[in-house]
């Protein structure tokens, strides 16, 4: 039921029974939100037709006063009462009980009082109870309330909603049911015998459209209630390679069509005396579901288009179900039960909502509803730059990347894991992208972070512009992981691999060439960590021993701090060729260790100088191999040690980078020095790595290589535990570091925006090439001359209908100028900026363009699909060519980009639709416009969570300059009115885009709300959109947005402006990442303070959530200053005391109780932890998830379980 109808007819209540009847009614639909329409109605209970003007089972609630003992037929009266209510409707009625003698004085004038010869009218209670029993379809009646003095009795009834007594009903028996059946799906075989009604017409999808018309036409005629199923949708096919004209020409506009025509008959046709039907729209796996892998897009555009129907007739009553079964549709006779009990229940007001109807794989039905949620919690919206966000690695990572940020003070306890933006998927031939399970920890990553790894570079070059091999920034060497891309013929998707990435491993996710990586055998048993384990160690000893000196059986090889995992390798090593093994250590416990492990003879003191003299004691002419890690005098005294044709192996390095003197006197007796750098040689000679990890794996498959013990393990967010440990340098075997196969919470920073942008997307911005759709259109013009002036980009290619000369010459065209500023700015920044005349609807011509890009040097990396046609039409107006013009270029439009994209295999960074808050804030004549905006978020969803692509629809507030709203001022005007919608400026626009991109994890259709939120609430009644209404409510009790009262002007809780101030300069010092709140001048404009357009977003997000105070972002970014903005706050809150006040004197005193939650925000109210980052405006839709395991995080479109 879409409104709360109430027919009082109160012809003998006093003045104070109207004034607290007419407030209920006010309240229920004040705490309703689904009494967001009112339709008023009066009629005559007199008639003795009945009430002929109005609609079966149409009224919620109906209150009948002082009238009802008035007609001549009580009982006819309450049926044709009855017939109005909803099943579940209530039934107030207030009359007489109870006739004083005196009565008979002033109503025995008139007929009815003597009514059927008694003495006096008034029916008893017993009386009213027998009355409701005799006509039927009621539950039993309660007496709310006593008899009162006057006579006056409330009586309460409520219709059945047992479908065994709702069917033998008038009301029901006068209904029919018009089913529009697909033929592949056995719709009418399944629903028919479970409708409560024999008068039935079943419409195949072959019929014509005249035959419709005709169709509606008669059953309108005939029955008084219809009811309309339109499943046409089961039978559409998804969207692939093979049907693409197909599905879109036969299917997905025609239905489209087809069903704007359904409701057009019906509005040509309706009488009267006829009820508006119900209409029912019946799709399949249409709506994403959390955990379900099916979905199909392919109906989003009727799914847009009947939201925005349903807010120009909403008497048509139109309900959307996605029915998501696990097998056969229909199959289940109980989920045609639960179908047709739920269309049936649909016009009580609880119930009014779209819904999914999901069949579990235990038989259970589950009922669920979409809602909206915040993107960001409020623990989440940090002002600083590094938001902090939870994860669990192993669920989280593929969506939420990460990376081991090294601090700039080189402090380890500064350690901190950052989100990492998604990796770019444009693999090079030989490349594949791993997800890293597990990484292990190596001393050198130690100096690295710290410092202290003595790198030979540039005078004054920075780290960031150093090979990443080098940098301090980029700690981590071995891996091992999972294949998640691959561009490779050997390496396939789902491999298991271990490698050495020389430019940092401390990543959930890696891109780097096969040649350094090996995959596991199938055979393998190790665990991750161990395997995480091998690499630098093992690699470094086939290095070391096999490949360079060539160790032979028999040779004696020293091996110093043995104990560590090269030094464990190279004693294996050396035990599988049958080489003779002496060592040192640092410790009696690792002494100990390595007798006992390995069975080493003779092991010595590391720490001093006596290991020199027992091994000349023990080895009088030397030993032929010496693997050193030591430094200072221990090495200069390790030469002494070295027999004639001996090998002395240098891998700590410390000497060589410290320049010191060694003593090569003592290789005199051909002896060779070898400085070992295995990341060195992974980068010069790449090919060897995969050929050693092989060896390392036969070794292990021989039975001659086993895994490193001691192995420690820590977690991701013991990462500085492990580092602490590792600097030590007391441990011994191997430290991991456990990444995505964590399943630990892991605290993640957001990277700051800018830092992003620098490191990850410059070389997409210099040599790949972003395709604009709609590119001569405001917004692509304005997004194109930021991303050349603001980020770089170089190669930009404007789609468009027209060409150049065609665009240039036509009058008075409002994105010349817009156009003519791209160009001086191209030429500025060295850009090159194409115009090519390809319609975005023609699937070849797309394909051509996209094909012909991807074979120069600068492929297409990035796509933003803004083009739109906007023709504003109301339904009873929109015809199939006009509707077909509106939906074409979003929804074929985006298909097309899509698919052949996918085609030609481009290696998209991003994948970005402009979506419109009209599709949620709807106003009549958008329904082909919302149509092509709810395709967009459909296919955004599929792309991002069923294909794992880049995908992002950002449904768009108005735009100042640019965009839809931007040429409709009129739109823009009636949502400033209602909602308090206001523009946000271009750039901030483009960087809330861009760092909606740059965040994204489990949302890909934000939903940008740029208004006012105080308004949009004292105006939620005029929204169309239950969910929204209802995340309003929600939001309104979670933040007393409505119910904390501005108090005296004079009193204490009224802010002084010093107050105000303070509170504001707080805010602006967090935006700024100011140190001291002095160095903030509330007489100097914000602008001229530091403020960029991202922190106004914020601060305007803080004034109106906070105070409740409307600043534009324009404002903000013209000049104002903290003062006054902070004389505006206090004025605004004296002057809401001051209407409060005034609006109080006028209610009685039983109103004022009840409206003491109506008042406003006061510095009562101000949270000195709340925090605001630039996303508080920006909402989802979640997913379809059990309401009872869903937690508001950030504003979303979202679904829960309804029942």
């Amino acid at each position: 039921m879409y409104a709360l109808q109430a027919l009082q007819h109160l012809a003998s209540l006093e003045n104070i029974q109207l004034i607290v009847k007419d407030k209920l009614c006010r309240l229920v639909r004040e705490d309703e939100p689904h009494f967001i329409q009112l339709f008023e109605a009066a009629f005559s209970l007199v008639h003795q037709h009945g009430l002929i003007d109005e609609c079966d089972e149409s009224h919620d609630i109906i209150f009948v006063a002082s009238v009802l003992q008035t007609t001549n037929d009580i009982n006819h009266s309450l049926n044709s009462l009855r017939r109005l209510l909803v099943p579940g409707g209530l039934l107030l009625v207030i009359e007489l009980t109870l006739a004083h003698s005196y009565f008979d004085l002033i109503f025995g004038l008139f007929p009815y009082w003597w009514r059927d010869g008694h003495s006096r009218a008034p029916l008893t209670i017993d009386q009213w109870r027998q009355a409701f029993e005799s006509i039927g379809g009621f539950e039993p009646m309660v007496v709310s309330a006593k008899t009162n003095a006057f006579g006056d009795s409330l009586m309460i009834v409520r219709k059945s909603t047992a479908r065994s007594i709702l069917i033998r009903l008038s009301e029901w028996q006068d209904q029919a049911w018009l089913l529009f059946a697909d033929r592949a799906h056995n719709l009418s075989h399944a629903l028919v015998p479970h409708l409560p009604s024999s008068n039935i017409e079943i419409l195949l999808d072959t019929v014509t459209i005249d035959h419709i018309a005709s169709t509606i036409d008669i059953m309108l005629k005939q029955h008084k209630q219809l009811h309309i199923v339109f499943a046409w949708p089961l039978g559409i096919l998804q969207l692939d390679r093979n049907n693409n004209e197909t599905t879109f020409e036969s299917h997905v506009e025609h239905l489209c069509y087809k069903f704007v025509y359904i409701l057009q008959s019906v509005q040509k046709y309706h009488r009267q005396n006829n009820s508006f039907p119900y209409v029912f729209i019946l799709t399949q796996n249409s709506q994403p579901m959390h955990g379900k892998s099916e979905f199909n897009p392919t109906i989003a555009p009727l799914i847009g288009l009947a939201r925005s129907l349903s807010v120009e007739c909403p008497r048509h009553h139109i309900k959307l179900i996605d029915l998501q079964p696990t097998a056969d549709i229909f199959a289940e006779s109980s989920y045609s039960d639960i179908l047709i009990e739920h269309m049936l229940h649909s016009r009580e007001a609880n119930n009014l909502d779209e819904v999914v109807l999901s069949l579990e794989a235990d038989s259970r039905i589950q009922c669920f509803q979409w809602h909206y949620d915040w993107l960001q919690s409020k623990e989440q919206q940090e002002l600083s730059s590094k938001l902090e966000r939870t994860i669990v690695p192993k669920n989280d990572a593929d969506k939420v990347p990460f990376r081991l940020q090294v601090a700039p003070s080189r402090f380890v306890a500064d350690l901190a894991w950052m989100r990492d933006p998604i990796p770019i998927n444009n693999l090079l031939p030989g490349q594949i992208q791993v997800r890293i399970h597990c990484t292990s920890l190596n001393f050198r990553d130690v100096l690295k972070i710290r410092g202290l790894y003595p790198h030979t570079r540039v005078f004054g070059q920075r780290d960031c512009d150093e090979p990443l091999v080098d940098r301090d920034t980029t700690p981590g060497t071995d891996f091992m992981g999972t294949i998640i891309l691959s561009h490779s013929k050997n390496l396939k998707i789902g491999d298991r691999v271990i490698g050495l990435c020389p430019s940092g491993t401390f990543h959930s996710h890696i891109i780097l060439d096969t040649s350094v990586v090996s995959r596991v055998p199938d055979e393998c048993l190790m665990s991750d960590e161990q395997l995480a384990a091998l690499p630098t160690a093992f690699l470094t000893a086939l290095l070391s021993l096999k490949h360079r000196i060539r160790l032979k059986h028999g040779q004696t090889v020293l091996i110093h701090a043995a104990t560590g995992a090269t030094g464990q390798a190279c004693i294996q090593y050396c035990q599988a060729v049958g080489a003779r093994v002496i060592a040192t250590a640092g410790s009696d416990a690792k002494r100990c260790f390595l007798r006992k492990h390995y069975g080493i003879k003779h092991v010595f003191n590391s720490r001093d100088l006596s290991f020199v003299t027992e091994i000349h004691s023990r080895f009088p002419n030397g030993v032929n191999v010496i693997v050193n890690s030591l430094s200072g005098p221990l090495l200069q005294e390790s030469f002494k040690l070295l027999a004639s044709h001996g090998h002395f192996i240098e891998l700590g390095k410390r000497d060589v980078y410290a320049r010191t003197s060694l003593p090569i006197f003592d290789l005199r007796q051909d002896c060779n020095f070898h400085v070992i750098d295995l990341a060195l040689h992974a980068i010069d000679e790449p090919h060897t790595v995969r050929e050693m990890i092989d060896d390392v794996f036969d070794y292990f498959r021989r039975g001659l290589f086993k895994p490193f013990e001691p192995m420690t393990i820590f977690e991701p967010s013991q990462v500085i535990d492990a580092f602490t440990q590792c600097s030590l340098g007391v441990s011994m075997g191997k430290m991991v570091v456990r990444m995505t196969s964590s399943e630990q919470p892991l605290s993640l920073k957001e990277s700051d925006m800018n830092t992003e942008i620098s490191e990850n997307s410059s070389e997409m911005c210099e040599r790949g090439t972003i395709l604009v759709s709609g590119g001569l259109g405001g917004l692509g013009l304005t997004m194109s001359r930021w991303m050349v002036e603001k980020r770089g980009v170089k190669h930009i290619v404007l789609m468009s209908r027209r060409t150049v000369e065609e665009f240039e010459k036509t009058e008075n065209n409002p994105q010349l100028e817009d156009w003519l500023q791209l160009k001086e700015i191209a030429v500025k920044y060295n850009a090159c900026v194409d115009v090519v005349r390809v319609d975005v609807t023609q699937c070849d011509d797309v394909y051509e363009l996209i094909k012909r890009l991807n074979q120069t040097s600068h492929p297409v990396c990035g796509i933003i699909h803004s083009a739109v046609i906007s023709d504003a039409k109301l339904f009873t107006n929109l015809n199939q060519e006009t509707l077909f013009r509106i939906m074409e270029p979003k929804v074929r439009g985006g298909w097309n980009l899509h698919q052949t994209s996918q085609q030609i295999g481009a290696s998209l960074h991003f994948f970005v639709m402009f979506s419109s808050i009209r599709n949620h804030l709807i106003n009549p004549g958008s329904s082909g416009y919302n149509a092509g905006n709810e395709f967009f978020e459909a296919l955004a969803h599929y792309r991002y969570e069923q294909l794992k692509l880049p995908a992002l629809s950002i449904a768009l507030p108005a735009i100042q300059g640019a965009g839809m709203f931007h040429r409709q001022q009129a739109i823009l005007n009636s949502l400033r009115i209602a909602h308090g919608m206001e523009m946000l400026p271009t750039v901030a626009t483009f960087e809330l885009v861009e760092r909606l991109f740059n965040m994204q994890t489990n949302y890909s259709s934000p939903v940008v709300f740029a208004v006012d939120w105080k308004r949009l609430h004292a105006n939620k009644a005029n929204i169309p959109n239950y969910q929204l209404v209802r995340f309003i409510e929600q939001q309104a009790t979670q933040q007393g947005i409505s119910n904390i009262r501005a108090n005296d002007p004079g009193s204490s809780s009224i802010a002084r402006i010093e107050v105000i101030i303070e509170r504001i300069r707080e805010i602006v010092m967090r935006l700024l990442g100011a140190s001291n709140i002095d160095r903030i001048d509330i007489d100097r404009s914000l602008l001229s303070l530091g403020l960029d357009s991202l922190a106004a977003v914020s601060l305007y997000n803080w004034l109106t959530q906070e105070w409740g105070v409307f600043i534009t972002v324009a404002e903000i970014l013209q000049g104002v200053k903290i003062s006054e903005i902070a004389n505006q706050v206090q004025k605004k809150l004296v002057e809401r005391q001051t209407a409060s006040e005034a609006i109080e004197t006028t209610l009685s005193s039983d109103m004022e109780q009840m409206d003491e939650s109506e008042g406003d925000l006061t510095l009562s109210t101000m949270k000195k932890g709340s925090s605001y980052n630039g996303m508080e405006g920006v909402l989802r839709v979640s997913q379809v998830k059990d309401k009872h395991r869903t937690q508001a995080t950030f504003p979303v479109r979202g679904t829960q379980n309804a029942e």
